[in-house]
């Protein structure tokens, strides 16, 4: 038994333009898929390359469908695809999502996590795509409450993952460019961003200047680190201190200000007071000084 929920539209389109994901849950296992789509239409199409790819991959067949009521389940062509395949396509009834909560509440799931994930780095909502994704490759490879001791990819592949190779998503990579691409003086790495996983076992790999999404096995990891997207460049650390040492002096800097003009109240009673008129000249010189600093600092 397979059951099926969209979720979307969102108001970010991920990096291929798509605006809603699918999802399918084998009852038995857990196992999750989930597809990036572009249109609530697509879902038909989406559905009959899942039912393909789950059949040749357990040796099975699916036997009933459990969605909600939208018009993407409901279609004529959905209806005649399971009348002529023989699955049971149960449609739950209007405002009942606890009917299809097996879905439904994996969807949530998922929602949380991609976003806690991508808060954690700071990472734009462009993303949501790649992190869905990589959320739903970390379930199947987790224990669950319904498998006791055993995680979805195990009850379906019969196979135990391995998860050695997980990393913080978002984290700074560098990537290795082959000396057959790159000049004498060239670097010889790349400054990524982790954005998933492939499943030969290579890391996808987001490039944030060129946009564009790569797949490398040679790759080296920085979780301690990420990516400023605000300025573009890679964080390290060093941009909060700098940021924060600036606010510093822009606090100095009005402190200063305001006890100038402290100082230029009680000058007028003291006009030929000369330690009123060295305070002012220190003064001056001090915010000279923190408007070097700020210029510096920007």
């Amino acid at each position: 038994m397979i059951y099926s929920d969209v979720c979307g539209p969102f108001e970010v389109k991920s990096l291929g333009g798509n605006s809603y994901f699918v999802s399918f849950i084998d009852e038995f296992t857990r196992k999750i898929w989930i597809y990036l789509i572009k249109q609530k239409n697509e879902v038909f199409n989406i559905f009959k390359k899942f039912k393909l790819l789950s059949e040749k991959q357990s040796d099975n067949v699916i036997k009933m469908l459990r969605t909600d009521g939208g018009g993407y389940y409901n279609s004529h062509e959905f209806q005649v695809f399971c009348y002529e395949e023989g699955i049971i396509h149960e449609v739950t009834s209007p405002y009942t999502p606890q009917h299809n909560g097996v879905a439904k509440r994996r969807n949530v799931t998922i929602l949380n996590m991609a976003r806690n994930m991508m808060k954690g780095k700071g990472m734009p909502y462009y993303l949501w795509g790649e992190s869905t994704s990589t959320i739903v490759y970390i379930m199947n490879r987790c224990p669950t409450k319904r498998l006791q001791g055993y995680t979805p990819k195990e009850a379906w592949s019969e196979k135990k993952p391995n998860v050695s190779h997980f990393k913080i998503f978002g984290s700074l990579c560098f990537k290795h460019v082959p000396e057959q691409i790159r000049k004498k003086l060239d670097d010889k790495a790349e400054l990524m961003i982790l954005i998933g996983y492939h499943p030969t076992g290579a890391y996808k790999l987001y490039h944030p200047k060129m946009r564009k999404v790569v797949i490398s096995r040679d790759v080296l990891i920085d979780e301690t680190k990420g990516w400023n997207w605000e300025i573009n460049v890679a964080d390290n650390g060093e941009r909060k201190v700098i940021v924060n040492l600036r606010n510093k002096v822009k606090m100095m800097y009005h402190q200063v200000e305001s006890n100038s003009e402290c100082h230029k109240e009680g000058d007028k009673y003291h006009k030929n007071s000369e330690s009123m008129n060295c305070i002012l000249i220190q003064q001056s010189l001090q915010k000279g000084i923190l408007c070097t600093l700020l210029y510096l600092l920007n």
